[in-house]
């Protein structure tokens, strides 16, 4: 399998994006959409905690930053984000 060396991190092999890897990655979609957890409300916690957020695909936690934060939360879990990356994410 090819392998990409980006800079600064660590080697990572590539999966070939095929269409039997695009429907299993699909069904877990499916799985993750289906079976999403219960999400914190943030206007419930204490001052000072971390702030929640959540996947606006499939409904798991995307992101979990300081209160006092300054950039933008993902909207997208990683999994989603490599969906959306290949194209198989609308």
């Amino acid at each position: 399998m090819p392998t990409k060396k980006a800079p600064g991190r660590p080697i990572r092999t590539l999966v070939p994006a095929t269409l039997e890897g695009m429907e299993v990655a699909l069904k877990a979609l499916a799985n993750r959409r289906a079976n999403r957890p219960e999400q914190i409300d943030n206007s419930r916690l204490y001052a000072g905690s971390d702030m929640y957020y959540y996947c606006i695909s499939c409904g798991h936690e995307s992101d979990v930053l300081p209160e006092c934060h300054v950039f933008r939360p993902k909207k997208l879990c990683r999994e989603c984000q490599a969906l959306k990356d290949l194209g198989w994410l609308v």
